[in-house]
């Protein structure tokens, strides 16, 4: 009995298919006008890049970072800006945006966002519970990373916190403020929380923080509830898109072509980020 043949299939395969021709049936993109979409309509954002924070592991028993580390606060990662200084000088920022560039060292880009979304459940088992996330799409020089940080400079959104109060004069929230829609007190082994009165007891200052008015500050140790406004912080968590491009012809001397069909030509980058302040 006669053994079987076995054939292998032909491969590598590559170029146009037999019978098939480049001339007259391609459709390039031109990738400028993409950047150019997002420099028009993007929101201006503050970016910081996330780097794994060098105190990792804490031991050769753990994982964990640095509880005491100085450089990443005990988070295993720190931030950093850019390397090339900007020139910002056609924009005009408010106080709170400055403080936020200036503080983080933040590199500014725009960025299309969609599918901005809040998702609150009241009943979670972990409390009142809220979370957000969106879709942000960059230019493709503006390689986002895991973790890097996205503060969105033009719009703002409310959020609620609680505060202890240590006694001094002003109160930090957890980010720059930039209007306060309500305040409440709850001094320790008091009986009910007082309402503070915007231009009676507090204002919010230049560095967008709540600042105490004289002689109306609280005692150390009162609970502060506070609703207020502030620019959105987001981390990037997923790369749905983190490689995008295309092969160009489009008007290039075919000498100059690093391949017959073209010449690989990157296309914006997009990111899932959710807000900062989830664990």
């Amino acid at each position: 009995m006669a053994s079987p043949i076995i054939t292998m299939p032909d491969v590598p395969s590559l170029g146009l298919p037999a019978g098939e021709k480049d001339a007259g049936q391609r459709v390039d993109f031109k990738p400028s006008k993409f950047d150019l979409l997002i420099e028009n309509k993007g929101y201006l954002l503050a970016w910081t890049r996330a780097c794994v924070c060098p105190c990792v592991p804490v031991s050769s028993k753990s994982d964990q970072p640095d509880p005491n580390c100085s450089v990443c606060k005990g988070s295993g990662w720190f931030y950093f800006g850019g390397s090339v200084a900007q020139d910002l000088s056609e924009y005009r920022f408010d106080d709170v945006q400055q403080k936020i560039v200036t503080d983080s060292g933040a590199m500014l880009i725009r960025g299309i966002l969609s599918g901005i979304a809040g998702q609150y459940d009241t009943l979670d088992r972990l409390s009142n519970w809220q979370s957000g996330a969106m879709s942000l799409t960059v230019r493709h020089q503006n390689k986002l990373g895991l973790y890097d940080k996205i503060v969105v400079l033009d719009p703002d959104i409310t959020h609620s916190e609680t505060v202890v109060a240590d006694g001094s004069s002003v109160l930090n929230a957890r980010y720059p403020i930039t209007g306060v829609n309500q305040a409440w007190g709850h001094v320790p082994d008091a009986a009910a929380p007082v309402a503070y009165v915007v231009g009676l007891d507090y204002e919010r200052n230049s560095m967008g923080q709540l600042e105490w008015l004289p002689g109306r500050a609280p005692i150390e140790n009162t609970r502060v509830a506070i609703h207020y406004l502030c620019h959105p912080t987001f981390l990037v968590v997923e790369h749905p898109h983190i490689v995008r491009s295309t092969l160009k012809k489009f008007k290039t001397a075919p000498a100059m072509l690093k391949s017959p069909l073209g010449d690989n030509t990157p296309l914006p980058v997009q990111a899932i980020v959710k807000y900062e302040f989830l664990p």
